[in-house]
């Protein structure tokens, strides 16, 4: 077994820490993610999780520190770099197209045209090369959807949760960001995008930054849990060495780190 120390780092937050105005919204956040690895992110609503991701995505940029993709410190100008740097978000409301299908919203914003002139000049899609990639893509990575062909109108939640993943995965190099993966979905269904998550992680070498507000999916899931506390980091914790209930006693403030 690869330990967590001897892998690549991914990610590195340095210091960082944001401001609104008046309100400091992250105060002095510092972590690393390393390859492979699940580091999920927890704390009460306006604890700064939102923030965070956001910078990390390209959103907002840090009032100060610093964040390395790979070594390389990471000035992103809008999500339009934190992308082209191989980081993916799947925000809560998946940002899918429900009247396009499943090939249609992968390659949404990176369609690919028909050779020739009736894509140079007419912009012609070849959607059957993008249904065909779709689909040997996620069978590939085991990602159970329908057919590439299905509209996502048509599909449950876990459905819909598994393209949009799948869409993160395609194209998503070097980090993934899941804000809430498995909010408003059935029992059935979590346990179909949890297992869909560990595989990637276990199999694939996938890394994930996870927000979530459910505890036990958090310990079951993440290597490491880093809790946020009014804009705060209150704890670093190692999934091995923690439970739940440790996790909510740091959220809620009950427990202090000791530095």
């Amino acid at each position: 077994m690869v330990r967590q120390d001897d892998r690549a780092v991914i990610l590195e937050i340095d210091n960082v820490t944001k401001t609104f105005g008046a309100v400091q919204a992250l105060q002095g956040i510092s972590f690393n993610v390393h390859k492979g690895e699940i580091v999920a992110l927890v704390g009460d609503n306006g604890a700064g999780k939102s923030t965070l991701i956001k910078i990390i995505a390209g959103v907002h940029g840090p009032t100060s520190g610093t964040l390395r993709l790979r070594g390389t410190v990471c000035d992103f100008k809008s999500p339009a770099d934190a992308l082209h740097a191989g980081i993916e978000t799947v925000y809560q409301d998946l940002a899918l197209i429900d009247p396009l299908d499943v090939a249609d919203n992968v390659y949404l914003g990176r369609e690919v045209l028909k050779p020739g002139w009736l894509g140079r000049v007419f912009g012609v899609l070849d959607r059957a090369q993008m249904r065909r990639s779709t689909g040997e893509a996620l069978s590939q990575l085991h990602i159970k959807i329908p057919a590439p062909t299905m509209p996502v109108r048509r599909m449950s939640g876990g459905q819909r949760q598994a393209v949009a993943i799948g869409r993160a995965v395609t194209w998503g190099r070097q980090l993934i960001l899941l804000d809430e993966p498995t909010a408003a979905l059935g029992v059935e269904e979590t346990e179909q995008v949890l297992l869909t998550i560990e595989k990637l992680r276990d199999d694939y070498g996938m890394t994930f930054i996870v927000i979530s507000h459910n505890m036990q999916n958090v310990h079951r899931i993440a290597d490491r849990i880093v809790v946020l506390r009014q804009g705060k980091q209150a704890a670093t914790l190692d999934k091995h060495a923690t439970t739940p209930e440790e996790i909510v006693a740091y959220i809620t403030g009950a427990k202090v780190q000791a530095h």
